[in-house]
């Protein structure tokens, strides 16, 4: 079973991290939602996540990758701590899967080397697309172990290109979602 940590701070986005979570896990992978700072996360929208721990960097090199999602204020915190930005670098550098959505990939991995050769996807504002070198205008994109994508309209095709990413069969998913079971 895969094993995926979707990271979480003050202002985050909830329909990306709910969404995303929420398909990951009727997939079949185990995800675990870890606070930065505290277990109690509220999000840009005023709904408080209680996760599974407090974000320790240490022991996620035992998971298969990490998840990011967005919401301008969370994405500026994780762009600021030094651990999270380590993460990122251990886990491209061990071809881990790294996928962030929204501000996430201008705002977080634009400060690492993880985009570097690589097509990539976020919240379609000239400003945030400023820092991408290479932007596509895309739902999601896949490069390599790098997964991206826009906004919240776009996260069950994020999660599902997670599933996909790990081989996952979402077939039987996808009509579950669209209730056709």
């Amino acid at each position: 079973m895969k094993r995926l940590a979707v990271v979480i701070s003050e202002g985050f986005e909830e329909m990306e991290c709910v969404s995303t979570v929420d398909v990951l896990r009727r997939g079949g992978v185990e995800v675990e939602v870890l606070g930065l700072g505290d277990v109690n996360i509220t999000g840009a929208h005023g709904i408080t996540i209680t996760c599974d721990e407090i974000f320790n960097c240490f022991g996620l090199s035992e998971f298969d990758g990490v998840v990011l999602v967005g919401g301008m204020k969370n994405a500026i915190t994780l762009s600021e701590t030094n651990d999270i930005l380590s993460l990122l670098e251990d886990f491209n550098n061990n071809e881990k899967l790294i996928a962030g959505i929204c501000a996430t990939p201008s705002i977080v991995f634009s400060k690492t080397n993880i985009l570097r050769g690589k097509g990539a996807t976020c919240y379609p504002s000239s400003d945030l697309i400023a820092n991408l070198e290479n932007f596509i205008d895309s739902p999601v994109v896949v490069s390599g172990n790098v997964i991206t994508s826009q906004s919240p309209a776009t996260a069950i095709d994020f999660a599902l290109a997670i599933l996909n990413y790990f081989e996952i069969d979402v077939s039987s998913l996808i009509s579950e979602l669209k209730g056709k079971m």
